[in-house]
């Protein structure tokens, strides 16, 4: 059988739990890794450009937030 990609993430169901525990918390969950990132390997990637990027949506999301 050949290998394939395969989508995954533990995130998510724990955000559900840390949901449940503080139901009035707001969370913000963003996912840097991409199916070429080899996701807690010895050779793991992280898109440095993309990740500026996702600096700078967090940042606005913030400042959003804070003018409220």
């Amino acid at each position: 059988t050949p290998a394939m990609w395969m989508g995954e993430g533990g995130t998510i169901p724990f955000m559900a739990m840390v949901g449940a525990k503080y139901p009035q918390a707001q969370f913000l969950i963003t996912g840097v890794l991409g199916p070429h990132s080899n996701a807690h390997g010895p050779n793991e990637f992280l898109h440095l450009d993309y990740v500026k990027r996702l600096t700078a949506c967090v940042a606005d999301v913030l400042t959003a937030h804070a003018a409220r």
